[in-house]
């Protein structure tokens, strides 16, 4: 069953099978519903298994009773091994008989007194008992051999089906637990090493694989191999990752109760998380008190370390930790926090903090998270510091210094600070840190002392200091933190007093503030002196200017009236003075008046006047300046008269310098925006310059646009005027163009050949290279043989170029086209004509055209005569198409030969053809041949891809019977030569049956009304089933009941046909497939009520305990049970036959009599001292045979007849 190999035969002990007995939990608990499989299907599967299993006992103690058998058997063998004859007496029947034969002629030959005869004859009737003896134990041993070879043999049998037995229960169990029927459960049986049979028997891969590929894995270990059982995807997918797993490798670790349960962890977690992060097994063994680790070797060695590493730290201890009592508060945490951190933190421990003064700490725990918690502890306590210093803080700063506790202070890694009461803190840590924060805390304590300073100010700047509004003043008290007031001016006294108050630190930076701005220890002073018409420009409106000097060079100036003008003094560094020097000196520059002059912009005087001078006037009311112009002064109304020659070419601009400067900017930004340039062109340039603007309109104003000009072009004048800045490069550019426009002269070599092309009367290539070549000018120069244009350079390469493409591809050429026979005639005709269309030279030379003219005339028209020989040529054109569609196309080019009556095809063709071309189909090539002209060969073509094209959307395939098939390959009528019934639907309804007698597969092709319509029509003929049973050859006689009668029925109530064969005990059954379905079922029905049997194997001395006196007993368990019993002495077996139930109520009554009565049967068997043991030797035949209820012959009623009997 299954294709599973029967064990090979060592010894007796190696033919008993071993059972590993193990029972494995479904995995889902038998709730799934896979497959459509219901809770019936679940019930039928566990139904079946105990029948299984009942069946399985049975054959353990049939394989028993042979065992035992067997056994007798090997020890009769060892009796006789050790009385074989030996010597002589181990002579065969024919030496000892030829011995005598020759003693005999000897005596003949001899003279022997009596005594020597007698002697003589002795020895001769002694050999002949030696080789009786010899020839007894050969037939003794012989039997024995013979008898253990059948026992061999059946014992063989009764393992391959215990085997067979053993591989259905646990496939009855997989699909028990995967939810399916055992139809749907393949198996897959692999060898795999000891480690990876090992990893496989382990239930953390088993629930693995039944998860990920949904299959059941059992373990055989007798076999050492391991069986995989599921559905067909599932089991191939587990068989592809079994094998791709690798090496594989298995560790053992010895361990402790206690470390036992620690790998299990809360309800298996640990071990979980173990598996699942390693992908290995872990499979813990209680008993052995060992971890058996399995899966990918270098992932079972981490494993195996981090298992070690696991219980090495998972150690549960305790530790005792003491601190100073004001260190509790910082342990604690606000709310506990500190305390919980470090619980969750460590992994697992529990830290249990002393209650008033008891100043420790107990930390619980496996021994990794103790050891975290204890450093946590340390690191925050500082337990281990070198150092330990309390610092004296007094209480008046010790809010500002150290916070509420010690948060304002900022302590280096490994450093702890605690309060120790209102006025000092301890601090503890490595020596060098707890030094520094000891300096720190000193340090602010000192700067957090309240101290006064007072500075004398000069009063002249106390607004310096005070800002506008106080600004200055109450931005410089925010950023310190110190308080700043100033004294009120007294009369007379040119000092102010200003007092700073707040802690050092604060007072500090105010004084370092208030030096800034003052400097009255700069390194460096100086004092400059400003005329008095410059002053209110160096101040500004409101101390801007200054105060922007101030801020820009960082010095400190104060301005002070003098009888003589106005000194400054500035005060700071080296730099700064000098930069506040260089800054003042600008601005008396930038503020000095000056009169510059600017030439007069004579091309754009009215764009600097505007009407009436308003722009003029705007101009010097803009920039605080004043404007002079030659010849008349603003300021008067007078105008001066004066020639041309007397009027100066410059304008003067009066004003302070910063603004001249700004006005000369603006008057010269406007003369070079609107200079003006005039050009005088030649008669040739102008014209150039018209013609290119009338041929492109933007011509000139894309040159505005590109150089930022206005362009002016008077064609009549010849002049040409350029305004604006840009004037210079756009006339540089407008000469440049005029330079490419020039016309200008190429001359190019033209062969012989294209100058006669040129010159003929016609002109058509001449006018066509004049085209071409356009604008530029043609002329033909004859010796030298010369084709010269004339035109402007930009034009002339183009034109050039076109001229000598075209005398490249008129140059002389000579082709020659091969015409088919079926063509020439079509083609003569139209020579003359196409040989003028093209203006070549077109000649027939036998089967070939030769083409004689220009290059590009002659691809011309040798292209068009390509073209009439594809129109009018006989092509062929192959398809390769496969079986289907092969018969499909013959189909379809039958019907067309039917309706358009087109040519027919060669030799071989077997299809039709459409007008104008022929079908060949070529079966053994699986080609399809068109032949005809080109346009109806590509329409052919074409119609018959549309037609595979559809037919491939609506194959179908279905699957046959036996019985299907053959009433398709049946002959259609009993005529002789009738085509088989597939052919006939066909041609009926133009689709392609393809038959498949390997696989009993039909495939319907063809267009979809076809298919459809040959699915209806099959619909009805393959309307036949057949059924195959395997039966019982003792149920056979049952079947055909007595003279036929019980077959005869179930073919008329079924109307289904019954084939049996009686020596192989096969029944089949055919017809339609309700006809066979109602015959089966009747079938079943007889067989269930009927046709039950069973076999029992018994031992020789409990044969006549079951026959019974006169087959008395035997008669009753018959009467009991209703089954027919008998009873075979050569093979040891009772038979029993008949309904079901009654065959397991015999077997049942068969069971308890062996049971009960074995004693009694024993002593019987021997015929010894039970008279009833003896009459049941009567139940036997000499043969073996069993005879049911025989009465003992008459006269056999003594125990010496019984012994006869059984002789």
């Amino acid at each position: 069953i299954g294709g599973t190999p029967r064990r090979a035969l060592a010894s007796p002990r190696a033919l008993w099978p071993r059972d590993n007995g193990r029972r494995r939990r479904s995995m889902n608990g038998g709730s799934a519903d896979r497959g459509g499989n219901s809770h019936g299907a679940h019930s039928s599967s566990s139904e079946r298994t105990k029948l299984q299993t009942s069946a399985s006992s049975g054959l353990r103690a049939q394989a028993e009773t042979l065992r035992e058998q067997l056994n007798a058997l090997d020890t009769r063998r060892e009796h006789l091994i050790k009385h074989r004859p030996t010597g002589a007496k181990r002579r065969s029947m024919q030496e000892v008989e030829a011995l005598i034969r020759a003693k005999q002629e000897e005596m003949e030959r001899s003279t022997l007194t009596i005594k020597e005869e007698k002697q003589r004859l002795l020895e001769m009737k002694r050999m002949k008992d030696d080789a009786r003896q010899a020839a007894e134990w050969e037939s003794d041993f012989e039997d024995v051999r013979n008898k253990r070879s059948s026992l061999t043999e059946s014992l063989r049998a009764v393992f391959a089906d215990l085997d067979a037995a053993r591989d259905a229960s646990s496939r009855a169990e997989a699909a028990v637990e995967l939810g399916l029927s055992p139809e749907a459960v393949v198996e897959r049986k692999l060898s795999p090493s000891a480690e990876l049979r090992e990893l496989l028997s382990s239930a953390w891969m088993r629930k693995r694989l039944r998860a990920e590929y949904a299959v059941v894995v059992r373990s055989d270990r007798a076999a050492k191999a391991v069986r995989v059982f599921g559905e067909p995807e599932g089991v191939e997918a587990a068989g592809a990752f079994v094998a791709g797993m690798g090496p594989v490798g298995v560790a053992r670790i010895k361990v402790d109760e206690e470390n036992l349960s620690l790998l299990i962890g809360r309800k298996g977690a640990t071990v979980e998380a173990l598996q699942e992060e390693s992908g290995c097994s872990v499979e813990l063994r209680r008993k052995e008190l060992t971890v058996v680790l399995a899966g990918p070797a270098e992932a079972v060695v981490a494993l195996e370390a981090r298992i070690e590493h696991l219980l090495l730290t998972q150690r549960r201890v305790e530790l005792k930790l003491s601190y100073d009592p004001e260190q509790k508060g910082r342990l604690l945490g606000k709310g506990g926090a500190t305390v919980q951190r470090i619980q969750s933190q460590s992994g697992g421990a529990t830290l249990d903090i002393g209650k008033g003064d008891d100043a420790t700490v107990r930390v619980s725990g496996p021994a990794h998270a103790v050891e975290t918690a204890r450093v946590a502890i340390s690191r925050l306590l500082s337990l281990d510091a070198e150092s330990v210093r309390t610092v004296a803080v007094p209480e008046a700063v010790a809010l500002a210094v150290l916070g509420r506790g010690t948060e304002r202070l900022k302590l280096p890694e490994g450093v702890c600070a605690d309060r120790a009461g209102d006025s000092a803190v301890k601090v503890r840590g490595s020596r060098a840190a707890v030094e520094e924060v000891v300096r720190e805390i000193e340090a602010a304590v000192a700067a957090n002392e309240r101290v006064e300073e007072t500075l004398e100010v000069e009063s002249q700047h106390v607004s310096m200091l005070l800002g506008k509004g106080g600004q200055a003043m109450f931005a410089m008290q925010k950023e310190t933190g110190a308080n700043i007031a100033l004294s009120k001016q007294a009369d007379g006294k040119v000092m102010q007093t200003a007092t700073i108050k707040g802690t050092r630190r604060a007072v500090g930076k105010a004084l370092a503030a208030l030096e800034a701005v003052l400097q009255y220890n700069a390194d460096c002073s100086e004092k400059i002196e400003v005329k008095v018409e410059f002053m209110p420009f160096v101040i500004g409106k409101g101390g801007e200017e200054i105060n922007r000097i101030r801020a820009a060079t960082g010095a400190a100036i104060d301005a002070a009236r003098n009888q003589h003008g106005n000194e400054i003094f500035i005060r700071g560094s080296a730099e700064a003075v000098e930069a506040a020097k260089r800054a003042i000196s600008a601005v008396e520059d930038a503020n000095r008046r000056v009169t510059e002059s600017v030439p007069m912009p004579w091309h754009c005087i009215d764009l600097l006047l505007g009407p009436n001078a308003e722009r003029l006037r705007q101009l010097e009311a803009e920039h605080s300046v004043q404007l002079e112009l030659p010849g008349v002064s603003l300021a008067s109304d007078v105008p001066v008269r004066t020639t041309f020659l007397g009027i100066s070419s410059s304008m003067s601009i009066r004003g302070r310098r910063k603004h001249v400067e700004a006005a000369m900017a603006e008057v010269t930004a406007l003369s070079r925006k609107h200079q003006r340039e005039e050009t005088v062109l030649l008669e040739e340039d102008a014209e150039l310059l018209s013609r290119a603007c009338l041929q492109d309109e933007g011509l000139l104003p894309g040159l505005e646009a590109r150089f930022g000009v206005s362009i002016l072009f008077e064609p009549l004048s010849n002049r040409i005027v350029f305004r604006g800045e840009g004037y210079l490069a756009a006339q540089i550019e407008v000469q440049h163009l005029l330079s490419q426009w020039r016309p200008s002269e190429a001359a190019l070599d033209c062969p012989p050949f294209q100058m006669a092309l040129l010159h003929r009367r016609e002109g058509g290539l001449l006018l066509q290279l004049q085209c071409l070549v356009a604008p530029a000018l043609l002329a033909l120069q004859e010796c030298p043989s010369m084709v010269l244009l004339t035109a402007a350079a930009p034009v002339l390469s183009g034109a050039r170029a076109k001229a000598e493409a075209w005398i490249q591809e008129h140059a002389e050429c000579s082709r020659e086209v091969q015409v088919p026979p079926e063509v020439a005639a079509i083609l003569s005709p139209r020579l003359r004509m196409l040989a003028a269309q093209h203006q070549v030279d077109l000649e027939m030379r036998g089967s070939a055209v030769a083409v004689h003219g220009p290059e590009v005339c002659v691809a011309g028209v040798q292209a068009e005569l390509k073209e009439l020989i594809e129109q009018h040529a006989i092509t062929e054109v192959s398809v390769a198409l496969v079986e289907p569609e092969l018969s499909l196309v013959e189909l379809h080019a039958r019907a067309i030969r039917a309706s358009h009556l087109g040519p027919k095809g060669g030799s071989q063709s077997k299809g039709g053809s459409q007008p104008g071309i022929s079908i060949d189909v070529r079966r053994s090539e699986g080609l399809v041949v068109l032949r005809g002209t080109r346009k109806p060969i590509a329409a052919a073509q074409g119609e018959v891809a549309a037609l595979l094209e559809e037919a491939r959307s609506c194959a179908h395939r279905e699957e046959l019977s036996v019985v299907q098939m053959e009433r398709l390959l049946r002959p259609a009528s009993r005529a002789a030569g009738a085509e088989p019934f597939y052919r006939k639907l066909q041609e009926s309804h133009h689709a392609v049956l393809h038959l498949d007698r390997v696989g009993r597969t039909l495939t319907l092709f063809g267009l979809p009304a076809a298919v459809q319509s040959v699915q209806q029509a099959l619909a009805s003929a393959l309307d036949v089933c057949e059924e195959r049973r395997q039966v019982a050859l003792a149920t056979i006689p049952i079947i055909i009941g007595r003279a036929g009668a019980n077959i005869k029925r179930l073919q008329q109530e079924s109307g289904a046909s019954f084939d049996i064969d009686r020596n192989a005990g096969h029944v089949r059954v055919y017809g339609s497939k309700a006809a066979v379905a109602a015959a089966v079922a009747a079938l079943d029905a007889l067989l269930v009520e009927h046709g039950g049997s069973s076999e029992l194997p018994v031992k020789a001395k409990q044969v006549p305990l079951i026959i019974g006196r006169g087959g008395a007993t035997i008669r009753q368990l018959e009467s009991d049970s209703g089954a027919t019993i008998t009873v075979s002495k050569d093979d040891g077996v009772v038979r029993v036959r008949g309904s079901k139930r009654a065959v397991d109520k015999a077997t049942e009554l068969l069971q308890q009599l062996l049971s009960g009565g074995g004693a009694n049967g024993a002593k019987g068997a021997n015929g010894t001292k039970d008279a009833h043991g003896a009459n049941g030797q009567n139940g036997a035949n000499d043969n073996g045979a069993a005879v049911r209820g025989a009465e003992p012959p008459p006269g056999l009623t003594s125990a010496a007849p019984a012994r006869r009997a059984v002789a």
